[in-house]
C-alpha cells in the first residue's frame, strides 16, 4: 500500500493508519443499486469518508461528498443530466469528475485542479460497491451466484446501522454456538446447544465449513415453540474482510441462503447490507419473509452491540476460545494475514 493511499484518511479518521489502508484496499458496499437512482445523489459513509453515489449513463459513480471551491457537501446538491451541480455555488461535474463550469465566471476557462476525488464503484448482486484506494483491490468481490440465479426468489432486507465493528458483526454471523441462546423464540434449540466438530477450509481470500444443527426453523413467521425440531446443514462460505455466504440446507430440495455484507462505516458503527433467496414459500408475501429475518436480526443486534471491547481482538489470547470457535479463530488469524492489527483492530 503506497503512502498516497494511506494519507487518503479523513480528519477525525477512527481507524489506524495502516489499517484504513488495508480496508480502503477492498470493495465495501455502500448502497443497494435500488437505492441509487437517476437523477439523485445517494450520501454514503465508509471508513469515515464521506461520499455520494449517483447513477450517470455511463454507469454508477462514487466521489468524495466535497466541493472544492468552498467545501461544502455535494449531497446537499442535485444533478442535471449525467453532471452534478453543486448547491452552494453551481459547480458542475462530470461523471469523470472533472468541472464543466463556474457560474460565477462565466466564459472562463475552469482549472482543471477543479474536479471531484472520483472513486472505483461497481454494481454486483444488488449493490453499490465502492473502492477508496487505487484500482486495484487487495480481494475481489464474492461469489454469490444465488443472487444472479434467475430460479430463485431474491429479497433485500432494509440497510441497517449496527453500533458494532464489522469484524465483529462477520464473526457472529459465522457462530453457531450463540444459535440455541440468542435465537430461542425465533428457530434456536436450547434442548441441542452442542455444536459437532468441524473443520476450516481456507481458499485464497475465503473460509469455509459446514455443520448440522437441529433447528426449530420458523418458517415465514411464528414462533419456535410451536415448531418441531428440524435438522439441517448449515454451509458457510466468508469472503474477506467482511461479506459471508450462508446455505441453509434442508432435508429434500428446499434451500434458503442468506447473504450478509458489513461494510465499516467507522470503526465502531457497520452498515448490514442483508439479502435472502429461496426456492420455497412463493406463496408467501416478501413482507413476511423481511419481518421474520428481521426479528432474527434484532435477537442478534443488542448482544451484538454490547460486546466490548467494540473492535475484534486480534491477538487470540485478549479471549478465551473454545472448540466451537474454530471459525472464528481461523477468522481473526485471516485478518492478521491481511495486514490488519498493527496498531489498532478491525
Amino acid at each position: 500500500m503506497t503512502a498516497a493511499a494511506e494519507d487518503r484518511r479523513p480528519r477525525n479518521c477512527t481507524f489506524s493508519r495502516g489499517d484504513w489502508a488495508v480496508l480502503a484496499a477492498c470493495w465495501h458496499p455502500v448502497a443497494y443499486s435500488s437505492e441509487v437512482l437517476a437523477g439523485k445523489i445517494t450520501p454514503a459513509t465508509l471508513l469515515d469518508c464521506r461520499l455520494i453515489v449517483y447513477r450517470t449513463s455511463e454507469g454508477v459513480r462514487a466521489a468524495a461528498d466535497l466541493c472544492i471551491h468552498r467545501g461544502a457537501a455535494l449531497s446537499r446538491g442535485w444533478m442535471e443530466g449525467d453532471e452534478v451541480v453543486c448547491g452552494y455555488h453551481g459547480f458542475r461535474y462530470r461523471p469523470d469528475g472533472s468541472c464543466t463550469r463556474v457560474p460565477a465566471q462565466p466564459g472562463v476557462r475552469v482549472p482543471s485542479r477543479i474536479c471531484l476525488q472520483t472513486y472505483p464503484a461497481t454494481e454486483r448482486f444488488g449493490l453499490v460497491w465502492v473502492l477508496l484506494a487505487g484500482s486495484d483491490p487487495t480481494l475481489p468481490l464474492p461469489a454469490w451466484p444465488e443472487l444472479e440465479h434467475a430460479g430463485l426468489r431474491r429479497i433485500p432486507l432494509p440497510r441497517q446501522l449496527w453500533r458494532t465493528s464489522a469484524s465483529r458483526h462477520v464473526e457472529n454471523f459465522n457462530d453457531v454456538a450463540h444459535l440455541s441462546w440468542l435465537h430461542a423464540d425465533t428457530f434456536g434449540n436450547r434442548d441441542k446447544p452442542e455444536v459437532d466438530a468441524y473443520e476450516v477450509r481456507e481458499t485464497p481470500g475465503c473460509l469455509h465449513f459446514r455443520t448440522p444443527y437441529e433447528g426449530k426453523y420458523m418458517g415465514d413467521a411464528g414462533s419456535a415453540q410451536s415448531r418441531e425440531p428440524e435438522r439441517i446443514v448449515y454451509a458457510f462460505d466468508l469472503t474477506l474482510p467482511f461479506a459471508t455466504r450462508l446455505a441453509i440446507e434442508f432435508e429434500g430440495p428446499r434451500r434458503y441462503y442468506m447473504f450478509d455484507a458489513a461494510s465499516p462505516v467507522s470503526l465502531r458503527e457497520t452498515a448490514v447490507f442483508f439479502q435472502v433467496a429461496l426456492n420455497y414459500n412463493g406463496d408467501v408475501p416478501d413482507e413476511r419473509i423481511i419481518e421474520s429475518q428481521e426479528r432474527v436480526l434484532n435477537e442478534d443486534r443488542p448482544m451484538f452491540e454490547s460486546q466490548h471491547p467494540e473492535e475484534l481482538p486480534l491477538d487470540l489470547a485478549e479471549e478465551f476460545h473454545i472448540r466451537a470457535d474454530r471459525q472464528s479463530t481461523h477468522y481473526r488469524r485471516a485478518l492478521v494475514k491481511l495486514g490488519l492489527g498493527r496498531d489498532l483492530s478491525a
